[in-house]
């Protein structure tokens, strides 16, 4: 058993997370262009709207709701939406999950 965060999300929340991880997927290098590709399909297919992150799938996460919370602002939209977001992401708790 290990600890993962989990994230329940609602299907307005997974959509917004897709979308940030495909705005990152497409401006990351080559190298990482995989591990981010396997997010967003760990995302889209996350079973009950449930998400199970590692660390490094945390702030994967963080860093593409980040960009896209600053791309809001600097087109001068209302990033409200994603705050919340990033909000419950930062209270995510850890639960025991089986090893993958």
């Amino acid at each position: 058993m290990e600890k993962q965060r989990l994230f329940k999300m609602t299907d307005i929340e997974k959509n917004m997370l897709v979308r940030a991880l495909s705005d990152k997927q497409k401006r990351v290098g080559a190298g990482r262009c995989s591990e981010v590709r396997a997010l967003v399909e760990k995302t889209e297919q996350a079973p009950q709207n449930r998400l199970y992150m590692n660390e490094i799938e945390y702030q994967w996460i963080e860093i593409a709701l980040n960009d896209l919370r600053n791309a809001y602002l600097a087109a001068g939209r209302s990033s409200g939406g994603i705050d919340k977001v990033l909000l419950k992401l930062f209270r995510s708790r850890y639960k025991r999950v089986p090893a993958r």
